[in-house]
């Protein structure tokens, strides 16, 4: 028995790892159930929930969980108990069959539409390579499985998750478009396995021996490791740079081969695609809470009035004559026997008083709403020809309640168009302005004399360039001196032969360098697939796939004359002799080429390899910085894994290979790339990165008065570029000894190999070789503010919104764009808080909380002791990362907390993701305000979530931050009309529409309850049992849906022009605790009003059933009447309404809003 429990244990444990077999290893002899890949998923598809047969009865069970479903079922079946039905037994099935259809035929048509996209995707096309035929053949994507080496041509997309084992490029790279996962445009460069094949070794399926291990299937997008095990057992580590992702396409590559390792629903997409996340409102909680009350109130009624039918009875001695009541015995004449009946009687007749229709009707009403925001054109960017994306459909309310919104700055206040501006090398500032640089004293190398130029020729070159590259530069303020020292950029003078170069002149080339390799900037060109859909390869004729040139690629030989040019007529004492073979000692068989005979040959034999050349990058600033140095002449031409191309002025076109990559993480702030250099075969490290991440590894330069003053310079130049605005990045170098080295790369290998703590492994090995390095600079680039930020601004804090800014930028940087979009205005009391450590922090937080109660009793003594508004509060404050972290410990959360109380604009710099979500988790769950956050970029996804309401800006980081919204727009002073202006009709529609449902329900309830009295409490119905059953779903059923969708308590250029009308929604006062109370009063005034006043009047008591009758008619007419006037709509002028006959019109009265 005890082996059982073993087995069994065995049975469920789940392996840690996958393996993954190649498929044309394993003999067709073998079952295809004991295969090694036979327990994993194949690629076929299935989104459908039902079949023909689970149709019915699933989709009733699902129905059946939600609990107002339960409810109405309930009351069905109590409708068919002998003596307590109040309806025909088939009349009361009415209503829950009708929202059950309903319901049921949605249910099965959006399956159906699931059932034909599957069938759609499944029968694609797919080349695999098959073991018995020995070449690729044509396959259906469901016949795909994990193992199988597939052949795909460029545009093709992905069928599965695939480890690139083969590309048409020489250096084993493809380019990906990732926008059906991430919604990225700019293409993602992946590349062959290092190391999986011999140079020069042509790959073939049927020699790939290697077992594949990797983690399990998860949803992690941006994460993969594994390793190829050789039959011997030796290790290849896997990355996700080696990984295609299913629904990605192939771009600018003629074909790539790999192996499958996730199919079907196993692929990182499927495992990602969960839909539109659900969130209730707060509105809708509040819903509940009032549905409960009348549940409460129902029962209220019905025990009333059976108690009076109790009392009724026991009036009468005679049980045959008792009036309204007809019971043959004596049994049944018992006054408890017949409370007991009647109760559950007037629990079917007052059934109207739980709304049915309410929840249809809400969700009918957001999905309208949702339609008019979608179609705002205010809401419409021409420019990226992008609209507003509603992906979350149940919180439109919660917009017009917003009292917290938290933005991040980069890409969502500034444009997040990077251009470089200006930068420091050698603690020297070259600023695009040679007037400025001069005066301010740093022109002038620190190790080296500056010798003399002609001035007059650099002003002539500096504006023949300016003039005739303007569009290229793309407003790139080129500085002068810059330019020459560019113009003869060798990589001599950091190699073993030394010549008579300036060290000053050594910084520039590295630093050159170091910004045209060390980023992720993916360069490409246009390719084709020699081999047909079936997978027969045909050979052309190479004269057929040469492209005439084109007129962009004459515009760029133009543009490469122009920059050969500049650099030919600014020679000074700098010139040098280009780079002679001699110097060329790199193996002939190691691939990577010959460093050209002379600049002339790069510009005129490379220009066709450059006419189709393009960039992108996912990040804006690598871009930037590329684009700069190419405007200076290092342009990068080619880049695979293990080599980068780069057309130097002095050098001609340079091949350098790459060690290795250490991309940027948010944890070290950093991103390094190691080098060979191309003279001195040196391992050289370049590192870029924020300046604490930059500053704290750089070399002890005791006694070195150059580094020092290097190092003084630059950090006052970083502040001074802060202030200004600009975004800062420093740059930095190293020689490594071959020996620590060699010791680094094992250890690295083994953590790329490693599948266990890879990440911590991979993080610790790049930490220990980015030390010692040497300061080269810094650049400065600037992002402008978009169009109307600080009006959007300025609106929501007159609305009462409080606004936080969440950033990573420099605190300076970060408070100059916080004065520029008007966040803080130079009259508010600044706070900054900066603390050493958790005690200090504590005292600080104290110390400015006594500082701000006395800045509040002096405004309130100079102000006569009247209190200021929220809104009123001239108070700023200033938070850093590093002190951020000790204000979310949770014994000063609460301290920190009090403090932003006292402040309408909180600015947090230098903040992580993962401080971002946290501050705004701590608002959220403490204060009990509905927050709203705003971001661009992957780093803002934690924040979005986060908040009450996430939205996205589709700006230029990628789709990331878009797909983790519920709402996205493409600019961000569109947030302005989306809160102001529909937020505010949103919450204004809906609660009074709820309010409205409430009452009508109640007061024809509250009718059927007056009958009660004038029946002896007999359960009879003053109307028809059609009629009443109804009420809810057909006679009243349209004014609600009108009054949600179209109506508008005030226009929406006044909600624009006063935002502070926006105070109604958070403050409550449309739906307050007290509105449902208020609502069922006036339902139950108004219904003795409809049902005594008639009765009065009339004076004839024996006709009560036809004086109600004609008082439940004239309430109906009543409650449409009162929903029109109530609503704001100018009906007449409505496009739906001008479209109707004009017999159908009817002329309406409407209120004007008090402050119009």
């Amino acid at each position: 028995m005890g082996n059982t429990i073993n087995r069994n244990k065995k049975t469920v444990s789940k392996p840690k790892n996958r393996e993954v077999v190649p498929n044309h290893l394993v003999s067709d002899d073998i079952d295809p159930c004991q295969r090694p890949n036979a327990s994993f998923l194949t690629n076929a598809i299935k989104t459908t929930k039902y079949t023909v047969f689970s149709f019915l009865p699933r989709n009733l069970f699902e129905q059946f969980h939600r609990f107002a479903n339960i409810y109405f079922l309930f009351i069905v079946l109590l409708n068919w108990m002998p003596h307590v039905n109040a309806f025909t037994k088939e009349v009361a099935m009415f209503p829950v069959l009708f929202v059950l259809s309903v319901t049921a035929v949605k249910d099965g048509y959006e399956d159906y539409r699931r059932y034909r996209s599957d069938k759609k995707v499944n029968h694609l096309p797919c080349r695999v390579y098959s073991r018995k035929q020995r070449r690729y053949i044509q396959q259906e994507w469901q016949d795909i499985h994990v193992g199988d080496i597939i052949h795909l041509s460029c545009n093709e997309v992905i069928p599965a998750d695939v480890i690139l084992l083969r590309s048409s490029d020489r250096q084993g790279i493809c380019h990906i478009d990732t926008s059906n996962i991430d919604g990225e445009n700019n293409l993602k460069q992946r590349s062959v396995i290092a190391g999986l094949h011999q140079q020069g070794d042509e790959f073939h399926p049927t020699m790939f021996t290697y077992t594949t291990e990797c983690e399990l299937p998860n949803k992690e997008i941006y994460k993969f490791h594994g390793a190829m095990v050789s039959r011997l057992g030796e290790k290849i580590g896997v990355t996700q740079n080696n990984l295609l992702l299913r629904e990605c396409v192939i771009r600018n590559t003629d074909f790539v081969e790999g192996i499958v390792v996730y199919a079907g629903h196993e692929t990182k997409a499927l495992l990602n695609n969960n839909g539109p996340r659900y969130k209730r409102s707060k509105l809708e909680c509040r819903l509940n809470r009032d549905v409960i009350w009348c549940v409460l109130i129902l029962l209220l009624m019905c025990l009333y009035c059976s108690l009076g039918s109790g009392f009724w009875m026991g009036k009468f001695e005679d049980s045959q004559h008792v009036p309204y009541i007809a019971y043959s015995s004596v049994t049944q004449f018992s006054p408890t026997y017949r409370a007991f009946v009647t109760f559950w009687t007037y629990i079917i007749l007052f059934q109207v008083m739980i709304p049915l229709s309410l929840y249809i009707t809400v969700e009918m009403v957001k999905l309208g709403q949702i339609y008019f925001i979608t179609n705002d054109c205010d809401l419409y960017d021409r420019a990226s020809n992008k609209r507003i994306l509603c992906r979350a459909l149940n919180i439109n309310e919660d917009l017009g309640q917003v009292e917290y919104v938290f933005s991040d700055k980069t890409g969502t206040l500034t444009e997040n168009r990077m251009v470089f501006k200006r930068c420091t090398i050698g603690g020297v500032d070259y600023s695009g302005n040679a007037t400025d640089s001069g005066r301010s004293g740093q022109a002038k190398p620190l190790s080296e004399s500056q010798p003399e130029t002609n001035a007059d020729d650099i002003t002539q070159a500096e504006d023949v360039t300016l003039m005739q590259i303007k569009e290229e530069t793309d407003g790139i303020p080129l500085d002068p001196r810059l330019l020459q020292e560019a113009a003869h950029m060798t990589f001599k003078g950091d190699g073993a032969v030394q010549l008579n170069i300036p060290e000053q002149s050594r910084r520039i080339s590295v630093f050159f360098l170091l910004l045209a390799i060390c980023n992720t900037v993916v360069v490409s060109q246009d390719h084709i697939d020699k081999m047909d859909a079936t997978g027969m390869v045909h050979e052309e004729e190479e004269e057929s796939t040469q492209k005439k040139p084109s007129e962009r690629g004459q515009k760029v030989r133009k543009h490469l004359k122009k920059f050969s040019q500049l650099f030919k007529g600014g020679a000074g004492d700098f010139s040098h002799e280009p780079l002679e073979n001699s110097y060329d000692e790199s193996d002939g068989d190691d691939g990577y080429g010959t460093i050209s005979d002379s600049p002339k040959d790069a510009d005129t034999g490379q220009t066709e390899e450059l006419v189709n050349t393009h960039y992108s990058c996912r990040s804006p600033d690598e871009l930037a910085l590329v684009k700069a140095v190419s405007c200076y002449g290092c342009r990068l031409v080619k880049r695979s894994a293990t080599l980068v191309n780069l057309l130097s002025p002095g050098d001609g076109q340079v091949p350098i290979k790459i060690l290795h990559v250490l991309p940027f993480d948010a944890t070290r702030r950093r991103m390094s790339v190691i080098i060979e250099h191309p003279v001195s075969h040196q391992v050289v490290l370049l590192c870029k990165g924020a300046d604490s991440a930059i500053f704290n590894n750089l070399a002890t330069f005791q006694g070195d008065s150059d580094q020092e003053e290097i190092h003084r310079n630059t950090m006052e130049q970083l502040t001074n570029y802060a202030k200004a605005g600009l975004r800062t990045l420093c740059m930095a170098t190293r020689v490594l000894p071959p020996q620590e080295y060699e010791k680094w790369l094992e250890e690295e290998m083994a953590a790329e190999s490693s599948l266990d703590h890879r990440e911590s492994l991979l993080y610790e090995a790049a930490c220990k070789i980015e030390t010692k390095l040497e300061l080269l600079g810094a650049t400065g680039i600037e992002d402008k503010l978009q169009e109307g930020v600080p009006e959007t601004i300025a609106a929501l804090r007159q609305a009462g919104i409080n606004v936080w800014v969440l950033t990573g930028d420099k605190q300076e940087t970060a408070l100059n764009v916080a004065y520029s979009c008007q966040l803080i205005s130079f009259d508010q009391e600044l706070i900054c808080l900066t603390a050493r450590n958790k005690d200090s922090m504590r005292d600080l937080l104290k110390g400015k909380q006594e500082h701000i109660k006395r800045l509040k009793q002096e405004r309130e003594a100079h102000s006569g002791g009247k209190s200021t508004e929220p809104g009123d509060r001239q108070v700023a404050l200033v938070i850093d990362g590093k002190t951020l972290g000790y204000v979310l410990e949770p014994d000063i959360e609460m301290e920190f907390l009090r403090l932003t109380a006292h402040c309408n604009s909180v600015l947090c710099c230098r903040a992580t993701p993962f401080q971002k979500a946290a501050v705004v988790k701590l608002v959220r769950d403490h204060q009990t305000k509905l927050t709203c956050a705003v971001g661009d970029g992957a780093n803002d996804v934690s924040m979005l979530q986060m908040a009450d309401v996430g939205i996205g800006i589709s700006g230029q980081e990628g789709m990331q931050a878009v797909m983790a919204s519920d709402f996205a727009l493409p600019r961000f002073y569109m947030l302005r009309k989306l809160l102001l202006v529909h937020g505010h009709w949103c919450y204004d529609r809906l609660a009074r529409m709820i309010l409205f449902m409430f009452y009508k329900n109640a007061s024809f309830v509250f009718l059927l309850m007056w009958f009660q009295l004038f029946s002896g409490f007999s359960g009879s119905i003053m109307v028809d049992e059609l009629n009443l059953i109804f009420f809810n779903i057909f006679y009243t059923s349209l004014p609600p849906l009108v009054l949600g969708i179209f109506d508008k308590d005030a226009p929406g250029d006044l909600l624009d022009r006063e935002p502070q009308l926006y105070q109604q929604g958070p403050r409550g006062q449309v739906y307050k605790k007290t509105s449902y109370f208020i609502s069922i009063l006036d339902a139950f005034w108004q219904s003795l009003v409809f049902f005594f006043v008639p009765y009065l009047v009339s004076g004839s008591p024996s006709d009560i059933r036809s004086q109600s009758t004609h008082a439940a008619v004239h309430l109906n007419y009543s409650l449409s009447g009162t929903e029109l006037q109530e609503s704001n709509l100018r009906v007449c002028q409505n496009p739906l309404v001008v479209r109707m006959p004009k017999s159908t019109r009817v002329p309406i009265v409407t209120r004007t809003p008090e402050y119009i």
